[in-house]
């Protein structure tokens, strides 16, 4: 094992899309940066390990004439070019080449964060460093830097830093949302796991593990649409875990959704229903959850179904969004309701510098 320091102007923690802007922008206003992400590829929910598509602004052709812009419509464009197909794999690396054109950003993959030094009041606290651990290399680092961006998605590292945060649905009252529940509460969206299958040519069996969910038992089959020529996300509402702990019940939900996964294929290839799937097979099913949501850091302002919905204009925008409200059981695929309610606004929405949601 090895004991490492590092120094840095800025070190962002977490790799998905929102880190990786953050780095390269940091990095071209010629700041020092450190990005940590604790996979081995880059892009987060977006990556080939669990394979969401990029879609924010044009809200699937609500917002017509909306694109991402910036760094992200860069990656966005970039892609188009190389990889028109949509392959998961190539996206991965026209991720890794943006961030590894930048000569002043030192990237850190396979590397976990979990401890972080922070001082100050409760309500003023500033990090000074946080060590993560680099599997595979046996290199515990630590990081030194002015500034830190927490990027995890989970929100680790502000929670070791003593952030406030929240989890959870607030109540109605509290910032007057029509579609918040009466009195706050603990749930949450679920997380997914995803699947891809292919044509193999020529009849393939599937025999299921012992561990395959039988769908008789379940609403799916009554309140769900399963097809042969469904991929990836059109099964975006394989959903669970809504009602326990994303994170600290991770391998459960895990567990679950890859029983559900299988328990579906076998339904497909087995139950006689689908005469068209005698020849495909399944050629991936994703081994890590895609988490929807956890921790929500507590900004000066919180960003409101209203201001959303009445696209609200803020003096110190730093983005926009183009995504509708959406809002899923906390039941996930188990719900006898439909998988999601949504709102859009009539066109984009803005995210203030101090927003937080």
């Amino acid at each position: 094992m090895r004991e490492e320091e590092t120094r840095h102007d800025i070190v962002v923690v977490g790799g998905g899309l929102a880190g990786v802007c953050a780095a390269i922008a940091a990095a071209r206003l010629g700041r020092r940066v450190a990005l940590i992400h604790n996979r081995p590829v880059l892009g987060g929910n977006s990556s080939s390990e669990v394979r969401v598509w990029v879609c924010g602004a044009t809200a699937h052709g609500v917002n017509r004439w909306a694109r991402e812009s910036g760094i992200m419509g860069e990656l966005y464009t970039e892609n188009q070019y190389r990889n028109p197909e949509g392959n998961p794999y190539y996206w991965d690396q026209v991720v890794l080449d943006a961030v590894l054109a930048e000569p002043l950003l030192d990237l850190y993959l396979h590397t976990d964060v979990r401890e972080v030094e922070a001082v100050g009041p409760a309500d003023a606290r500033s990090v000074r460093g946080c060590t993560g651990w680099m599997m595979g290399s046996e290199r515990r680092i630590t990081f030194r830097a002015e500034q830190f961006l927490d990027c995890t998605g989970d929100g680790l590292l502000g929670h070791l830093a003593g952030a406030r945060y929240r989890i959870g649905r607030e109540a109605r009252a509290e910032h007057g949302e029509p579609w918040a529940p009466e009195e706050a509460d603990g749930a949450l969206l679920g997380s997914t796991i995803l699947f891809h299958t292919k044509d193999a040519g020529r009849p393939v069996k599937f025999v299921a593990p012992a561990y395959a969910r039988d769908l008789a038992g379940t609403p799916i089959l009554r309140n769900r649409v399963l097809r042969t020529g469904d991929n990836g996300c059109d099964y975006w509402w394989i959903e669970w875990g809504g009602e326990l702990d994303t994170v600290h019940d991770n391998e459960r939900i895990r567990d679950e959704l890859q029983a559900v996964v299988l328990g579906i294929w076998d339904h497909i290839k087995n139950s006689g229903e689908f005469p068209d799937a005698e020849n495909l097979t399944l050629e991936w099913v994703g081994s890590l959850p895609g988490k929807r949501e956890y921790r929500r850091f507590v900004g000066d302002h919180v960003l409101t179904q209203q201001d959303i919905l009445e696209q609200r204009p803020f003096e110190d925008r730093v983005a926009f969004g183009g995504w509708s409200v959406d809002l899923h059981p906390v039941e996930g695929m188990y719900a006898d309701g439909p998988g999601a309610r949504q709102r859009y606004a009539d066109g984009v929405f803005h995210r203030c510098a101090v927003c937080t949601r």
